[in-house]
C-alpha cells in the first residue's frame, strides 16, 4: 500500500518530534542511501572528507568499465552515476558550488581514464552530462571565491590528455565556461589556454569564447566590431542578426542572409539563411521578394513552401502565368518523388501517369488516384510491379510485403483481377509453402 502526501502530512502532524528523531534515526541505520542523503542535507560539508567519500563512490560505480569481460556482446558497458548527479546537484542547491564542482571534476576525470574501454558512447555520454551540470553550477555561482575555482580548474580539465585519442575533445565546452569569469587580471591565462587549443576544426567555437571575453573585458563595442571582423562563422553571424533583428533593421538583416548565401550554396537541404530571409520579408510584407524566397526555399526540397508559394502568387493574381514555368522548375530541381506529389496536388493526371511508368514503384502511391481515367494502364502497371516483386521474394517477411501490395491492387478497384492473380500465385509458387499461406490471407 501507498500513502499520499496529505495522508503522510497528517500522520506527521500526529506524531511527536521524539518519536520522529527516534523513527528516522533507526531508518538511517538500515538504509545506507537514505542516511547518506540526510547528512547531505542538513551536515555541513568537510571538504577533503567529502572528495574522499563520493571517490570511493565513483570507484565503484565504474568498476569494471575498462575491463572487456565485464561488456555485454554489443560491446556496451553498464554503470549508474544518477546517484552521483544527484547529490552533486543537492550540493550545488544547499550554496556548496565549490564542493559540487569538485566532485563533478573526480566523476570527470575517471570517466576520461576510461574513454579507451567505452562500448558505444555511455562513458562520453555520461561526461557530456558533466560538462552540461558545470554549465549549470557556472550560472548559479555568485561567490567570488567559487568563480575563481571554476575558472582555474575548467582550465586545468581542459588540460587532460586521458581521453583525447578516443574523441574526449572537450576543450572549447570548459574555456567556454572558465570564459563566464574571465576578468582583466585573469584574462592571460585564459589567453594562453585558446592558444594552446585553437584549432582549425574548432576554429568557431574558439571565436565565440574569444567573443566572450572582449564582451566581457572591453565592452560590447569592442565586441561588435569583433563580431562584423568574423561574420564568416555561421554562429557569429547569427549573432549579428539576431542583434539587428532586435533593432529592428531589416535592411541589416537582409544584408547578412544575403552574404551568408553568396558564400556557397548548401549540397543538401535548405539553408537555414533562406528561412531567416524569408521570415524578414514576412515581417516587412514585402510580397515580391517573399516570392522569391519561397521559390528558392521549395526548390531546394521543402514541399511546404508550395502552398505559401501558391496563395502569395494567387493573391497577385499571377499563379496562372506562373505555373506552368514553376511545374517545369519542381521537374528539374526537385527529386521525382517530390515532384510527384506535387503533380498529385494539382491533379496533373496525365503527367502524374507518365512518372509512374518510370517510376513503377510508385504505383502503391498513386495507382488508386489514377485507376479511374486510365484503368488499363493502371492494370498493367501494377500486374507487371507485382509480378517482379514476387519472383524476387524469399522469405516470410517477403512474401507478406508482396500479398500487402496485392492488397494494394485490389483497393485499387481491381477486385477480379486481384483474385485471378492470387490463383495464379498459388498454382505458380505452390513450391513455397509460406508463400502460398501468405497469399490465403489476403
Amino acid at each position: 500500500m501507498t500513502y499520499s502526501e496529505k495522508s503522510i502530512g497528517k500522520l506527521f502532524d500526529k506524531l511527536s518530534k521524539e518519536e520522529l528523531i527516534e523513527f528516522l534515526g533507526a531508518y538511517a541505520k538500515g538504509d545506507a542511501k537514505f542516511a547518506n542523503a540526510v547528512a547531505v542535507h542538513f551536515r555541513k560539508p568537510e571538504f577533503a572528507e567529502e572528495l574522499t567519500k563520493i571517490e570511493s563512490v565513483i570507484n565503484s560505480a565504474l568498476d569494471g568499465a575498462s575491463d572487456y569481460r565485464t561488456h555485454d556482446s554489443w560491446g556496451y558497458v553498464n554503470f549508474d552515476v544518477s546517484d552521483i548527479f544527484e547529490e552533486i546537484r543537492l550540493r550545488a542547491d544547499q550554496g556548496h558550488i565549490m564542493l559540487a564542482f569538485a566532485e563533478l571534476e573526480l566523476l570527470y576525470g575517471k570517466l576520461l581514464e576510461n574513454f579507451e574501454y567505452q562500448g558505444e558512447c555511455e562513458i562520453s555520454d555520461e561526461a557530456e552530462t558533466c560538462l552540461d551540470i558545470m554549465l549549470e553550477l557556472a550560472s548559479k555561482t555568485v561567490r567570488v571565491e567559487d568563480k575563481e575555482y571554476i575558472f582555474k580548474h575548467c582550465i586545468e580539465l581542459s588540460e587532460l590528455e586521458d581521453g583525447k585519442d578516443y574523441g574526449a575533445d572537450y576543450e572549447d565546452k570548459l574555456l567556454g565556461i572558465a570564459a563566464k569569469f574571465v576578468t582583466p587580471e585573469n584574462r592571460s591565462e585564459l589567453e594562453n589556454a585558446l592558444s594552446r587549443f585553437d584549432s582549425s576544426w574548432r576554429e568557431e567555437e574558439f571565436k565565440l569564447i574569444r567573443l566572450e571575453m572582449i564582451r566581457k573585458i572591453e565592452g560590447n563595442t569592442a565586441a561588435n566590431a569583433f563580431i562584423s571582423e568574423n561574420l564568416r562563422f555561421p554562429k557569429i553571424r547569427e549573432i549579428a542578426f539576431d542583434k539587428a533583428l532586435s533593432h529592428k533593421n531589416f535592411a541589416e538583416c537582409e544584408r547578412l542572409c544575403a552574404g551568408a548565401l553568396s558564400e556557397g550554396k548548401q549540397h543538401y537541404g535548405v539553408s537555414p539563411w533562406l528561412y531567416k530571409l524569408y521570415s524578414v520579408y514576412e515581417m516587412t510584407e514585402d510580397a515580391v521578394k517573399m516570392v522569391e524566397t519561397a521559390e528558392d526555399i521549395l526548390l531546394c526540397g521543402d514541399l511546404k513552401y508550395y502552398d505559401a508559394l501558391k496563395a502569395l502568387l494567387q493573391a497577385q493574381s499571377a499563379w496562372d502565368n506562373v505555373y506552368p514555368d514553376l511545374l517545369h522548375k519542381c521537374e528539374q530541381k526537385l527529386s521525382y518523388s517530390q515532384y510527384m506529389e506535387i503533380l498529385a496536388k494539382e491533379r496533373e493526371y496525365a503527367l502524374l501517369l507518365e512518372q509512374v511508368k518510370e517510376h513503377t514503384k510508385q504505383i502503391y502511391l498513386y495507382g488508386k488516384m489514377l485507376a479511374e481515367k486510365y484503368p488499363a494502364d493502371i492494370c498493367v502497371l501494377f500486374t507487371e510491379q507485382i509480378n517482379q516483386e514476387a519472383e524476387a521474394a524469399y522469405g516470410r517477411e517477403a512474401y507478406r510485403s508482396v500479398c500487402s501490395c496485392i492488397s494494394c491492387f485490389a483497393q485499387a478497384g481491381y477486385r477480379d483481377e486481384t483474385i485471378e492473380m492470387i490463383r495464379n500465385f498459388q498454382l505458380k509458387y505452390k513450391r513455397k509453402p509460406a508463400f502460398v499461406d501468405e497469399l490465403k490471407k489476403v
